[in-house]
């Protein structure tokens, strides 16, 4: 029998965890949930099955999923304007809003024209580092690039112009499960876009941002991401919150 609920939003571990409770209160052995289709693949990255968008779960693997020791990861937000009180107005009214409970986040000033947001819950929930990118992204229509490292073994970046994703890399796609050949594909990095974009060289994307079955066919993920931060013109892309939050030049927004 499947628990079903309306979820509203992305997976945190405070989310999961309640349905897991719901569904054993309801003697469950599944979870069955409807989300949108904007919030569907981070749901599937949670361990869910999609069904026509309708995602189910087994409990014992929610719950395994949920206590399994995962590395850490981290993330950064890079907005290309000079823009600072901009930046840092939308980051203090917007991740407030976010679920999970930021403990704090860090702006740095412009460098080489981009503005650099850290945040300590993006920092360890990676979907939310997306929803904040698209959030100032569509707030200052800019073009906002996010950098991170997941799990401690795989490296992607989301590109968006004004609110829409334009380029997504992550160096094994299938690290969360198998996917459609369609979808591993555009998984793959957009070398000409991203010279575009960021003045790299479309070659060097190209060499750099490869994709993989597994990631020991890689570089090791911190080193590869050091490398496309490089290339992209954003070294500050290669490190996550703490690192931001104890930089002189950092404008730190704590949070009780």
């Amino acid at each position: 029998m499947a628990y079903e609920a309306h979820v509203e939003g992305a997976p945190t571990e405070e989310v999961v965890r309640r349905l897991i409770e719901e569904a054993q209160a309801a003697g469950a052995d599944a979870v069955e949930i409807e989300t949108t289709h904007e919030d569907g693949d981070a749901w599937i990255r949670a361990g869910f099955t999609e069904t026509a968008r309708v995602l189910q779960a087994p409990l014992a693997a929610l719950e395994q999923h949920l206590g399994a020791r995962r590395e850490p990861s981290f993330g950064s937000t890079h907005v290309q304007t000079d823009d600072l009180d901009g930046v840092v107005r939308a980051v203090r009214q917007f991740v407030p809003r976010l679920p999970g409970g930021s403990q704090g986040s860090a702006v740095l000033p412009p460098h080489d024209g981009w503005t650099s947001a850290y945040d300590e819950l993006t920092d360890r929930e990676p979907e939310m580092l997306r929803r904040l990118a698209r959030e100032l992204s569509d707030r200052m229509g800019a073009f906002v690039l996010t950098m991170g490292l997941e799990e401690g073994s795989v490296v992607r970046y989301v590109a968006f112009e004004r609110g829409r994703v334009v380029d997504e890399y992550l160096s094994v796609p299938e690290q969360y499960g198998p996917l459609p050949p369609g979808e591993v594909i555009a998984l793959g990095a957009n070398p000409r876009l991203m010279s575009r974009l960021t003045g790299a060289d479309a070659d060097a994307v190209r060499a750099t941002a490869r994709t993989a079955g597994s990631a020991a066919e890689l570089p090791p993920a911190r080193e590869l991401l050091a490398q496309l931060a490089r290339l992209f013109g954003i070294p500050q892309a290669a490190h996550g919150y703490p690192e931001a939050a104890e930089r002189e030049d950092a404008i730190v927004l704590p949070r009780a």
